[in-house]
């Protein structure tokens, strides 16, 4: 009840488990919410926990009184477990409770170790209460609680947390009531210290929700993987082929229920049809074809598998596979409005055995942002002819449909615990000609909360913050393949609904693409206010650890607002969930971040109809931000703004980060599965 994992009050040396959330709420509520301030009150004490990282645990906390419209308290805690057991079944944890913010009611450092023996956890810690607020005192000495698991799914504890004598029961739903690894669990406590109004008892409840598949709730290089499979064919490196393209070959029936026989028998422009078919029939568009000796190289764009490219690419390699001769090798060169985004070669062996689960996933070649492998036909002229070609041949209607909510928000401010303003938002994207697309926004309001209206009780202080209706973006951007791992893309037009200019986006990824290096620039006026500009000037950089699943990303430089700062963010990939923590400063202030990004979007979404693609958004974000030091418990919004629209090079073009070698290696059991789940004999 104290928003750390463990017994009642007291924390044990757990953690919670990697890949995991939880959402817990009680009704134990101390300090300034309470009065007397040394007496527990009723309240809403409400947390949100992530398994972020292996052996840490941190939460985002709100406390505030019965009343949730007026005043809370938002604050985090943090728990670092030791990697391993100082002898068997004893654990040993460190953390704090309020870490960072500038107004720190419930400031308490501990320590704790916890031994399990069969049922029984015994835990015994020490810790110092530093809050500003005076309160029970609670944790602030020497404290510790036996708890016995006599089922698994009930538990008795007895605890002395410094300042009173609890025991209690914890009630979890049995593993095999709720689907997926979820659960849910009901905590109830009698404490010998009376709080307000006499009351003894507090009761809680919390749900415990699985990120991912069991798979992804395992670190890449703690996964259990197949080892190679020694006879199959070696894998030759090969030639990346230059920037020229090859025209559509045209549609034919798909090949026969034995492909590698039929394959053997055609010629090699019906062998490539046939080919092109059946990528066609997996509902891939703008798909080519081109055979050299014994590789086949094939180009494709996904908008089925929205979720996450990962999927488009596992099925993709398994139509591949299973279609060509043994011996052969393909290489798929992924596409975005015409633009090549992302290039898989390999052994047609060795990828069939991987996506049976049979072998090893080769070591094939991978590369982001590839120059085109393409090679031109003596017919179709020069360089520019051909690209002059290609582009007429781009040309058809084909827009993209991308729904989306917007939320403007605040979490455990002096105004109440959660007030928004809430928009549903229709993206279009109408592809011009290659690497060329229109993207038009609206927004609808939804709902606001009154703090967000003229009509709030202290006047609409967020007013200005709140989502307006209306045609928001109105750009025409350029995307330029470059090559070696560059992209840029040039945008013009109308952003955000109220600044007018152009922007440019450039970003580099060598090699299996642990590193990303990126520059954004933008020269934008408000359109009623012309003399207020918004000049940024920004750099970044990404390193991917693959072993881990985790990103590192800096920027720094000038950001939408003109503030000079940086911002240092830690994402950690569990499935297609990303938990974000972020610590920035912005001039004179600093503010630390816990966040998340899920898919509002099925894996494998609709098609087209009537020509047009509607989907849900891959990357929605969200995060609660606490600011540090001793600047005061002020309000601050728009620090560190990254000017960005939804029809980026980040999102639209390269799967939000995630389109590169090191990425797909290190989910590569995302493959197989997709494979699985949407190819094989689907």
């Amino acid at each position: 009840m104290q928003g750390v994992s463990g017994l009642l009050n007291v924390p044990d040396a757990s953690v919670l488990e990697y890949g995991t959330a939880t959402f817990a709420w009680d009704n134990q509520v101390d300090g300034r919410f309470a009065n007397p301030l040394t007496l527990n009150t009723t309240g809403n004490d409400i947390n949100f926990a992530a398994g972020a990282f292996p052996y840490f645990e941190m939460v985002g906390r709100n406390v505030s009184p019965e009343t949730t419209s007026r005043g809370s308290d938002l604050s985090f805690n943090i728990k670092l477990q030791l990697p391993w057991e100082l002898f068997p079944g004893l654990n040993f944890a460190v953390g704090e409770m309020d870490f960072g913010g500038s107004v720190n009611e419930y400031d308490t450092k501990y320590a704790v170790a916890t031994w399990q023996y069969g049922p029984v956890r015994t835990s015994l810690g020490v810790g110092t209460y530093d809050g500003r607020v005076e309160g029970t005192g609670r944790l602030n000495g020497v404290y510790g609680g036996v708890e016995f698991a006599a089922t698994d799914w009930l538990s008795v504890m007895l605890e002395d947390d410094a300042y009173s004598l609890n025991a209690g029961i914890r009630l979890s739903t049995p593993k095999e009531w709720l689907p997926g690894g979820w659960q849910a669990s009901m905590l109830w406590m009698n404490s010998a210290e009376e709080g307000v109004d006499d009351r003894q008892d507090w009761y809680g409840f919390n749900v415990k929700i699985p990120l991912a598949v069991e798979y992804a709730r395992v670190l890449p290089k703690n996964r259990a993987r197949p080892t190679a499979d020694l006879r199959a064919a070696p894998v030759v490196a090969q030639s990346y082929g230059s920037d020229d393209v090859l025209s559509e070959n045209p549609l034919l029936a798909p090949p026969t229920s034995t492909p590698a026989d039929a394959m053997s028998r055609l010629d090699a422009a019906n062998a490539e049809r046939a080919l092109r078919s059946r990528f066609v029939a997996a509902n891939f568009e703008q798909v080519r074809v081109q055979k050299y000796g014994h590789e086949w190289i094939i180009a494709f764009e996904n908008v089925q598998y929205n979720a996450n490219d990962i999927d488009a690419l596992g099925v993709a390699a398994g139509v591949a596979a299973t279609s060509l001769p043994d011996g052969d090798r393909f290489y798929l060169q992924l596409e975005k409005y015409g633009v090549a985004t992302f290039g898989l070669g390999g052994d047609v062996t060795q990828w069939k055995a991987f996506l049976s689960g049979n072998g090893a996933m080769p070591e094939s070649v991978m590369v982001t942002a590839p120059s085109s492998k393409f090679r031109r036909n003596s017919t179709d002229g020069g360089i520019f002819a051909t690209a002059l070609k290609n582009s007429i041949d781009y040309l058809a209607f084909r827009p993209d449909v991308r729904i989306r909510p917007i939320l403007s928000s605040t979490v455990g401010t002096e105004y109440g615990v959660f007030d928004y303003s809430l928009a549903a938002r229709a993206d279009v994207v109408l592809p011009l000609w290659q690497g060329a697309a229109f993207n038009i926004s609206r927004d609808w309001n939804v709902n606001d909360t009154k703090d967000f209206t003229r009509e709030g009780i202290y006047g609409g202080v967020f007013y200005n913050q709140r989502v307006t209706e209306g045609v928001k973006d109105r750009i025409l951007s350029q995307t330029f393949r470059h090559g070696q791992g560059f992209t840029s893309m040039i945008s013009y037009g109308r952003f955000y609904g109220s600044v007018d200019g152009a922007s440019i986006e450039s970003r580099w990824e060598p090699g299996d693409g642990r590193h990303r290096f990126k520059i954004i620039a933008t020269d934008f006026e408000e359109k009623h206010r012309p003399e207020n500009t918004h000049n940024a000037r920004l750099w970044s950089y990404r390193y991917f650890a693959q072993s881990i699943n985790t990103s590192v990303d800096i920027t720094g430089g000038d950001f939408y607002n003109e503030d000079s700062g940086y911002r240092l963010e830690f994402t950690q990939h569990v499935g297609d969930v990303r938990l974000h923590l972020l610590y920035k400063t912005s001039e004179d202030n600093s503010f630390a971040t816990i966040g998340f990004t899920v898919p509002l979007t099925p894996r494998k979404g609709m098609g087209r109809v009537a020509g047009v693609h509607v989907e849900g958004q891959a990357n929605w974000a969200y995060g609660i931000t606490t600011i540090l030091g001793e600047q005061g418990n002020r309000l601050v919004f728009g620090p560190n703004i990254i000017p960005t629209v939804y029809n980026d090079l980040r999102n639209t073009y390269f799967n939000g980060d995630r389109l590169n070698g090191a990425y797909v290696r290190a989910n590569q059991e995302r493959l197989v599965d997709a494979w699985r789940r949407y190819g094989g004999d689907k």
